[in-house]
């Protein structure tokens, strides 16, 4: 389990760093960084992170298919769902969570305006 928490940090800080560049600057590596968080979060055996994990799905197909709104509303819930998780998150984790939540949340209104 130690290692599943350090590499879903490690993965935290990776995605906190791609997307603090904008949507543009993380579009290259997002297919990547989608499929690596959806294989851990799947093996975390916890529901809360497995809804996360079906919402990055939803998010990759968007993005497949070019579709702007759905990939805006699938950031907002991600969002959301990232609100929800860091409130049971360890400490360490917490901020970067919420950090996120904010960056996909802000990320979903840039794609509506």
């Amino acid at each position: 389990m130690d290692s599943t928490s350090s590499t879903g940090t490690t993965q935290l800080d990776a995605t906190l760093q791609a997307l603090g560049g904008g949507l543009s600057a993380a579009a290259p590596a997002a297919g990547g960084n989608i499929d690596s968080w959806i294989f851990t979060l799947n093996g975390a055996g916890s529901p809360e992170l497995s809804a996360i994990a079906s919402e990055l799905e939803n998010l990759k197909s968007a993005i497949g298919s070019g579709d702007g709104s759905q990939i805006s509303q699938s950031l907002q819930t991600l969002g959301e769902h990232t609100t929800k998780a860091a409130a049971s998150a360890t400490p360490d984790a917490q901020a970067k969570l919420q950090q996120l939540s904010q960056t996909l949340s802000s990320a979903a209104t840039s794609l509506k305006g």
